[in-house]
């Protein structure tokens, strides 16, 4: 009997996840991101999912519902149809839209996904749900990536920014370690589990 209740339990919890996701697919879509945008986000929750359920299964209590959230509406503040209130960057715009559109308990894992927040003294990512959404933000372009081929991208494409890829590289490959040493799972297996999905 008990396998039955938590087996009704799981379905349960998968459908509201899933009605979660298409709740923040419409909003993407509402707010008029780019096709470009909605891949990646997707890709983002994909590889987050992944690796909650590993934490999960490692012993770690995760709320799979922000990661998922949270690497979905991620980048909704690049918006262009939005008109920000006090935002001073697309992370701070999406925490805005998740609190606008009734999701503001998602708004702290948006807000800190950005490369900055790792060596912010005020907002960095703090619990498993924000460490996993700005690492899995960091592995995913419109693929999955190393970080170090992440880094060496934008080091060539954003000469902007170079002293803040520089500063924040170590941290990220410091909370990267962290991540998959408490998941239990190596890089490989993570981009093997993550190319399984991709094939289904």
């Amino acid at each position: 009997m008990d396998n039955l209740h938590q087996h009704a339990a799981t379905d349960i919890d998968t459908r509201e996840l899933r009605e979660l996701q298409a709740r923040c697919i419409e909003a993407l879509q509402r707010y008029g991101l780019p096709e470009g945008i909605i891949n990646h986000s997707r890709k983002v929750a994909r590889v987050a999912e992944i690796i909650a359920r590993e934490l999960e299964a490692s012993g770690y209590p995760v709320d799979l519902r922000s990661v998922v959230a949270g690497a979905l509406l991620h980048d909704i503040g690049k918006s262009e149809v939005y008109r920000r209130q006090s935002a001073r960057n697309h992370a701070e715009a999406s925490a805005e839209i998740a609190t606008r559109e009734g999701m503001g308990e998602f708004a702290p894992l948006v807000l800190r996904h950005i490369l900055d927040a790792i060596i912010s003294e005020n907002e960095p990512p703090l619990t498993w749900e924000e460490k996993i959404v700005f690492y899995a933000d960091k592995i995913v372009t419109d693929r999955l990536v190393s970080l170090e081929e992440r880094f060496r991208d934008l080091l060539e494409r954003r000469k902007d920014i170079k002293l803040l890829l520089e500063t924040t590289y170590e941290p990220t490959k410091a909370l990267e370690s962290e991540i998959l040493t408490a998941a239990g799972i190596s890089w490989d297996d993570l981009k093997s589990r993550f190319h399984e999905d991709q094939s289904l």
